[in-house]
């Protein structure tokens, strides 16, 4: 549930507060980084206290955090800086909590009965986040709704709607209409249109609107309704005569447009607080049962003495290491961005160009873009060579020195990092852009779903597909073994991106096609999920680190999502009204690499060997 909110609910509030998809999708990656340092994390939990220990209080923070969080984050126009913060520190509990969970698994059964479960331990991961996905934006949905408008001319002037099938256009003197997917709609589902016969938009940023005077008020932006009056009669019939387009008022004093305001039942800001409070109710109410049923296992033993003299010795290496990790990160970012935007200059490229005026956490500053990166770099390059020369003299002959290394001396160690790299790259790319190309308004090629429909499509029916395809994964690896079942279910989890793409470029507003598109997608990811998670326990247990080599090869690979998401948003910002198709064809591609290493990566070795 937390990785949930963290990582997939915030891209749709954030969508609803008006952050552009960029801005979403580099920053809810950031902020998931404490998923990526599970790898430096994971000694420190293995030598300071039993998985349980950590498991029982970490549940408990876990829920005061969520409790805050809607209060916390959004009322008010600071809310994108205020929540990034709060968010990383909530992701950096739930971190470590997910690091003493997994070595828990791993240690309260038999290698055989983890390859057996984990279909059905993926699953329970995505009941959690089947509560957070589909019942949240659902109840948001609900309580976002605008009310019904209607719409009335008299006299010889009339409006134009047209159905989705429909050739021609209709003219109306009076309709009531209701917002769905981003336009207004009548009961048996005519679109109203605008002066150039298309439909009217409305952006999924708005609270409220008008409609009067001829044009659709959204706050200082107006859009002129299609409107039309009767023209010269061809016979004394006047369902024969022509209609001619026009503006309001008319030069016909009969002539007459009366329209309605609408307005959400609840503003944005004010729904969320709401609804993501229910995920704080519900997350205790589920952990006031984990606490009755957690069983003890015999394995899960607590830290010698020796080991827990040198907790604070560990804490010390373990800050360190994140110091390092971050300012290597920042390093490498401000590198790569001031290169990115020397090449993407004279291209044009707005997507790898650095702003004029740079933002910190959303928030102006008095630097350019330029002299931003050369600050961060000029910062944190230095502070990257000293910790990188500190750790190495200080982690050296260390119980978490020998965690690290024996991870990396293992065979085959290159082959797996490429495995880890981009088997999942692909369809992190498509997971973390596909809830923006739902919601995304039609002027920017997305399709305008509302929060309810999002819940359904990415919440319910997603989670379902993805459920079913980590369960029949986690059978398929048992029974086929993971060599011989890993080139069907990996090639299965990527041909579903191909739907993406289909949509993408024919934007469909039927619901039932967009759900099944979503879930064969997940259903083919839920596939390829559970290769990955059996193949990364039997690196894991190559050793006698088992937590923390789990923890390593899981942030190695949220780390590489990271730069998946981070990369997706790029090419949708350069891509404009087309990203989302760019991003989608860019995934697909991404995906061959993925299959290719599969060739490579060492199996069935054994669990003692280095």
């Amino acid at each position: 549930m937390p990785v949930a909110v963290v990582q997939e609910l915030s891209s749709v509030f954030y969508k609803d507060l008006g952050i552009a998809d960029s801005a979403i999708i580099t920053w809810t990656s950031i902020v998931a980084l404490p998923w990526s340092l599970q790898f430096l994390l994971g000694p420190l939990v293995d030598l300071s206290a039993k998985k349980k220990q950590w498991i029982l209080h970490g549940q408990i923070a876990m829920v005061i955090m969520l409790a805050i969080l809607p209060f916390f984050i959004l009322p008010g126009a600071g809310a994108f800086s205020a929540s990034l913060v709060f968010l990383g520190a909530f992701a950096f509990v739930s971190a470590m909590t997910n690091i003493a969970t997994d070595g828990f698994y791993m240690l309260s059964m038999s290698k055989e009965g983890q390859a057996s479960f984990a279909g059905v331990q993926t699953a329970f991961y995505r009941f959690g986040r089947l509560l957070c996905i589909a019942l949240v934006p659902m109840i948001v949905g609900r309580l976002m709704q605008f009310n019904e408008v209607k719409i009335t001319t008299g006299g010889s002037l009339r409006f134009a709607v047209k159905g989705g099938a429909d050739k021609e256009k209709y003219y109306l003197n009076s309709a009531t209409f209701h917002v769905n997917q981003g336009e207004l709609i009548t009961p048996d589902g005519k679109k109203l249109l605008d002066n150039a016969d298309k439909p009217i938009q409305i952006p999924g940023v708005a609270n409220d609107f008008n409609i009067q005077n001829g044009e659709l008020q959204i706050g200082k932006d107006k859009t002129q309704i299609g409107l039309y009056r009767m023209g010269k009669l061809a016979t004394d019939n006047p369902e024969e005569g022509s209609w001619q387009p026009t503006k309001f008022p008319t030069p016909s004093q009969t002539d007459i447009f009366e329209g309605s305001a609408a307005k959400r039942a609840v503003p944005a800001n004010l729904a969320w607080t709401l609804s993501l409070f229910s995920i704080a109710l519900i997350y205790l109410g589920s952990i006031v049962a984990v606490r009755k049923q957690l069983p003890n296992p015999a394995l899960d033993m607590g830290p010698s003495e020796t080991q827990k003299s040198e907790f604070v010795p560990n804490l010390v290496r373990t800050l360190g290491i994140l110091g390092f990790y971050g300012t290597t990160y920042f390093t490498l970012s401000a590198t790569w961005k001031l290169l990115a935007n020397a090449i993407g200059g004279p291209m044009n490229q707005k997507g790898w160009m650095l702003p004029k005026q740079a933002l910190f956490l959303g928030i102006e500053t008095t630097l350019s873009g330029i002299a931003a990166e050369m600050i961060q770099l000029a910062f944190c390059l230095p502070m990257a060579v000293g910790l990188f020369l500190w750790l190495r003299s200080s982690i050296r002959g260390t119980e978490m020195g020998e965690a690290f290394s024996s991870f990396f001396r293992q065979s085959g160690i290159i082959p797996i990092l490429f495995f880890m790299l981009f088997y999942r790259f692909a369809e992190a790319m498509v997971a973390k852009m596909s809830v923006l190309f739902l919601k995304g308004d039609h002027s920017m090629g997305g399709l305008a779903l509302d929060n309810t429909a999002i819940g359904l499509v990415k919440g319910a029916i997603g989670v379902a597909g993805i459920i079913c395809g980590g369960i029949i994964g986690g059978i398929l690896v048992s029974r086929l073994g993971l060599k011989k079942g890993f080139w069907m279910i990996a090639i299965m989890m990527h041909l579903p991106i191909l739907l993406y793409i289909i949509a993408a470029l024919t934007k469909p507003s039927s619901i039932a096609i967009i759900a099944t598109i979503d879930f064969i997608d997940q259903f083919g990811y839920g596939l390829g999920y559970a290769g990955y998670t059996v193949y990364l326990m039997r690196i894991a247990q190559r050793g006698q680190h088992r937590t923390a080599h789990y923890a390593i090869g899981t942030g190695l690979g949220a780390t590489f999502i990271a730069l998946s998401g981070i990369l997706g948003g790029v090419i949708q910002a350069n891509g404009g009204a087309n990203g989302y198709i760019h991003v989608f064809v860019a995934a697909l591609l991404f995906g061959i690499p993925g299959l290719i290493t599969l060739a490579f990566i060492p199996h069935d070795e054994p669990a003692e060997s280095n």
